[in-house]
């Protein structure tokens, strides 16, 4: 506007803030249409109005593209995007990291009915989160106060899926929280099992040694069992079977010797070995290395006697 003031001033005429206003609109929209009031037909007048053309295609034509319409947008996505589930009150699981693995565990949580939530620090992962309809907390677990907004104190358990040294300290600040809550786990290293058990998780599992050890008795044997976990549930008994790993302090040991029933409470009820189920096995039975064995008891004498089996010398 100043530059059109200024040069139709040069040229002898009297230009108002109008004209300069409306000469500035036209020019920068690149529309063209002047009238005699409004014509810069001098040579200075044409090169700045060439110019101006050049600045109007440049903001409008290109600049307006890469800014504006990103945030428009960004903005629509906003009002499109689906909002979060409620966070689950009680009577829940509390999963804190989120990968592959997690996905089977909460396929298996909807299987069974239990609620369940995410924590989750990562961007990423919560935008994941929100895409497929996964009730999360925006977080670090660690963190005291992202456990209590998780309500922790009313959940049935934690499992807890990071690194093996973030495991750790997610298994001390829960049961910090709440003493009897249930923590699963998942350890990266198979050296890490034992600090976690310390640090108060009260199952501890390794993916790559259990499906070692799966692999490794699939090419022995054809077993039919062959994952240590929850077989049936009789009230508050249940039914589990655990396999006999190398880890084990227990190989070729005796049922007798054993003493399982006085020790841990639980009882051993049937064996698989090679493919074929023996129940209620007698006293002199060995545990060789691969044999699945199934015991029943409560959920405290199954710990016990899982902690047995994975090698942790609880007498």
């Amino acid at each position: 506007m100043i530059g059109f003031y200024y040069i139709k001033i040069i040229d002898g005429a009297n230009p108002t803030i109008i004209d300069a206003f409306s000469w500035t609109i036209v020019t920068l929209s690149t529309l063209g249409s002047y009238n005699s009031d409004l014509l810069l037909d001098t040579p200075l007048g044409k090169l700045f109005t060439s110019i101006i053309v050049i600045l109007g295609i440049t903001v409008f034509f290109i600049g307006a593209p890469l800014v504006i319409v990103p945030w428009i947008e960004k903005q629509v996505k906003n009002v499109l995007k689906p909002k979060p589930l409620p966070i689950p009150l009680k009577n829940h699981v509390i999963i804190c990291g989120y990968n592959d693995l997690i996905d089977e565990v909460i396929d298996s949580l909807k299987l069974h009915g239990f609620p369940y939530l995410i924590i989750d620090k990562r961007s990423l992962i919560i935008d994941l989160c929100r895409e497929k309809q996964i009730p999360f907390i925006e977080g670090d677990p660690m963190d005291e106060d992202i456990l209590l907004f998780a309500h922790i104190k009313r959940a049935i358990s934690l499992i807890t899926s990071l690194d093996d040294e973030q495991n750790a300290f997610v298994c001390l600040t829960a049961k910090g929280l709440k003493e009897d809550v249930r923590i699963i786990a998942i350890a990266q290293k198979t050296r890490n099992v034992k600090t976690l058990y310390t640090a108060g998780a009260n199952r501890v599992l390794n993916p790559k040694l259990i499906s070692g050890s799966i692999l490794g008795r699939r090419a022995c044997h054809d077993f039919m069992i062959e994952v240590s976990g929850k077989f049936a549930k009789f009230g508050d008994l249940e039914i589990r079977q655990y396999a006999i790993t190398s880890s084990s302090i227990i190989i070729d040991m005796s049922i007798r010797d054993l003493r399982v029933r006085s020790r841990t409470g639980a009882i051993i009820i049937g064996l698989w070995i090679e493919g074929n189920l023996v129940l209620n096995p007698s006293a002199e039975e060995r545990l060789a290395l691969g044999t699945t064995v199934l015991v029943m008891g409560t959920d405290n004498q199954l710990d016990s006697f899982y902690k047995l089996v994975e090698g942790y010398n609880i007498w």
